[in-house]
């Protein structure tokens, strides 16, 4: 009896280890790692039109851990190549700050080969405390967000570690092609 509450105890020990690890998630638009306990991305695909009448498809994925935490990616595929893409991350970041009722912490730009831009914030009521990467390539704009309730939440170095995990696909190498000639004598 004891051997099999022992067997019981190590199985479910191990089972909750492999519960806690990091979740990494790869699909067509983004790979990351969720930090520990969060779930399985729910998406929602929709068409938002401006008022020129463009239209912009935005894809969003939301994952939740059981402490009330959330991780939002927005993948927004825009009418055409961003051309500017500093006048973007500042509409998107009023944009943002606006929503929540919120006030900018810190902002700076990231380095590479796409342009970039980080974000922290809180909400004017405390309730939220919120980091954001955004990242333009080609005709897209992506937006991670982290959601977390403290300040200590959102600077946890797992928070910092997912946004640095995430990537988008490369872009494919368009292949050369060669035109074999015959020529007859």
């Amino acid at each position: 009896m004891k051997s099999k509450l022992a067997f019981l105890i190590i199985a479910l020990t191990a089972a909750a280890a492999i519960a806690a690890e990091p979740t990494p998630v790869q699909n067509d638009q983004f790979s990351m790692t969720l930090p520990t306990g969060f779930g399985d991305f729910a998406k929602q695909t929709q068409t938002v039109s401006s008022p020129d009448g463009k239209k912009t498809e935005v894809t969003t994925y939301v994952s939740k851990s059981p402490t009330g935490e959330a991780v939002v990616v927005s993948v927004s595929k825009m009418p055409g190549k961003v051309s500017d893409a500093d006048k973007l991350f500042a509409s998107t970041r009023d944009a943002l700050l606006k929503s929540t009722s919120a006030t900018l912490d810190k902002e700076e730009k990231i380095p590479g080969d796409n342009p970039g831009e980080k974000i922290w914030f809180h909400s004017n009521n405390g309730a939220a405390f919120l980091r954001s990467r955004l990242i333009v390539a080609g005709d897209t704009l992506y937006n991670v967000l982290y959601v977390g309730h403290s300040e200590d939440q959102r600077n946890n170095p797992a928070v910092a570690s997912m946004l640095d995990t995430f990537t988008i696909p490369a872009a494919p190498v368009a292949q050369a092609t060669t035109t074999a000639t015959t020529t007859s004598h």
